[in-house]
């Protein structure tokens, strides 16, 4: 196995080799760690090395980063891998700020992670957002069509120094688009496409998974590898195809975003994530596919909205989106997994989500359903999953015809900000991104004006008891002082 992951293979001689450390970190290969933490780390402090001979360079990688890297470049087939110990979020700002020039547009085909807002400010870009995010009847935040994409590139062909196009696939709930025909429509214009698919790191792995987004020919793709693949939080991975993007530029941004000093722990478990991969990976997936198909093929009494895997791939098998009918509905749910040892990523106001991982078992599947089963018969079936309240609270999110940006990204980032109340704050401009946990998509960018209608949905989500950031616990959010010169953006 050594053989196959090379930075844990040069880490191993290493600790074969060394008597005592003379170097960083303080912590002296577990030596004088508190006595706690020690206990459940174990042996890893061992490897948790430092840029020793041997060991390589994350900044100048040449050596066994180099190999392990290229290793999974091989996986994927990509041109280039980009390891990332900063997570996927430093791969996102990287890609945008790696391809996209000063004062270049970003054309987002669907909703978008806060990282991506980030990426903007470095880059010094500026975002265009289309319309139809959300239809009058769509149940979450989904993947684009393929016809609504070609009449976006078909709107904005022409309009604006556009510098890449850029989609999210999956979305947390696990639905992918046509990653394929959206990349063929992107390169038609000229232009490059990035993909944030941080949660689809394992696709390709089963026939039932959709096809990763590099073999359909993104050019970017940013993994969040620590999310389904068996790799310690905060280990990331970039994908980079050469055609129509330069390697080294996206290198450079993303060294910028980085430590000098990355741990080699997380380094070590993107070597074993990519022999994981390479190796097992397959037989994995095969393993969990058979675990999980009672799952998908249930029929319990009373379901609504059913979310029967129906065999095409076009859904994560993994991931498993249990529909309420409010927050309380959801949080009952929660509770009742959270009291049998089963906690699910998150719940909201329109339901629960779990990840299953490659790890699940049938004993997990069945406790599942049993109390699956309980929870819906308790809860008062209903024919509609959205009510007209509902969709009134996504409208400023659906509605971007009607966002005005007042300042671009980067502006808004160095403009003074002040602190005003929700009561106060309309006809302002938003100087923070606003953004409900769960799912982690912003409702209010930077450089917004904050009109009646975003408002209101703020004080809608305040009372619900959501977990908002950027909105204070006070009530107060952050805008662009008085008297900051506003650009059009």
């Amino acid at each position: 196995m050594l053989g196959e992951t090379p930075i844990l293979r040069q880490l191993t001689v290493q600790v074969q080799r060394s008597r005592f450390p003379l170097h960083v970190p303080g912590h002296q290969q577990g030596r004088v760690l508190p006595g706690v933490l020690s206990t459940w780390l174990g042996s890893a402090p061992l490897i948790d090395l430092t840029e020793l001979p041997g060991l390589d360079n994350l900044h100048d990688a040449k050596e066994c980063i180099a190999e392990s890297a290229a290793l999974a470049a091989t996986h994927y087939g990509s041109d280039t891998c980009l390891y990332s110990v900063n997570g996927s979020s430093a791969g996102v700002m990287a890609a945008i700020a790696g391809v996209v020039r000063e004062g270049q547009s970003v054309l987002f085909l669907n909703p978008f992670h806060v990282s991506a807002w980030r990426g903007l400010v470095q880059a010094g870009a500026i975002p265009i957002l289309p319309t139809g995010w959300f239809g009058p009847s769509a149940e979450r935040l989904g993947v684009p069509k393929l016809e609504d994409v070609a009449q976006v590139l078909q709107a904005h062909r022409g309009s604006g120094d556009i510098g890449a196009v850029y989609l999210t696939s999956p979305t947390y709930r696990g639905d992918a688009a046509d990653v394929g025909a959206i990349a063929s429509l992107v390169h038609e214009q000229g232009l490059p496409i990035i993909v944030d698919e941080a949660h689809g790191a394992h696709f390709g792995l089963h026939r039932a998974l959709p096809p990763h987004s590099v073999a359909q020919g993104a050019d970017v793709v940013v993994h969040s590898v620590h999310k389904t693949l068996p790799g310690l939080t905060q280990v990331a991975w970039v994908h980079v195809r050469k055609s129509r993007v330069t390697p080294e530029r996206i290198a450079d941004a993303l060294y910028n975003l980085t430590t000098t000093s990355p741990s080699y722990l997380l380094l070590a478990s993107l070597d074993a994530a990519q022999a994981w991969l390479r190796l097992e990976g397959e037989a994995a997936a095969q393993h969990a596919y058979e675990v999980l198909r009672p799952l998908w093929n249930d029929e319990l009494p009373g379901r609504v909205g059913a979310n029967h895997y129906c065999g095409r791939n076009t859904r994560d098998f993994l991931r498993r989106f249990e529909r309420g009918t409010a927050l309380s509905a959801s949080r009952r749910l929660q509770k009742q997994l959270e009291q049998a040892g089963l906690f699910p990523e998150y719940a909201d106001a329109e339901g629960v989500l779990s990840i299953f991982g490659f790890g699940v078992t049938p004993a997990v599947v069945s406790s599942y359903q049993d109390i699956l089963a309980r929870w819906l018969a308790a809860e008062a079936p209903v024919a509609e999953l959205f009510t007209q309240r509902e969709h009134m609270r996504l409208s400023p999110v659906a509605a971007h015809a009607a966002i005005r940006f007042a300042m671009p990204p980067r502006a808004v980032w160095l403009a003074e900000r002040e602190y005003t109340s929700l009561t106060a704050c309309k006809g302002r401009i938003a100087a923070l991104p606003i953004t409900p946990y769960p799912p982690g998509v912003p409702v209010i960018w930077p450089g917004q004006v904050l009109d009646e209608e975003t408002v209101d949905l703020l004080q809608t989500l305040r009372a619900e008891g959501t977990e908002v950031h950027g909105l204070k616990a006070d009530g107060t959010l952050a805008v662009v002082a008085e008297g900051a010169p506003a650009e059009r953006g």
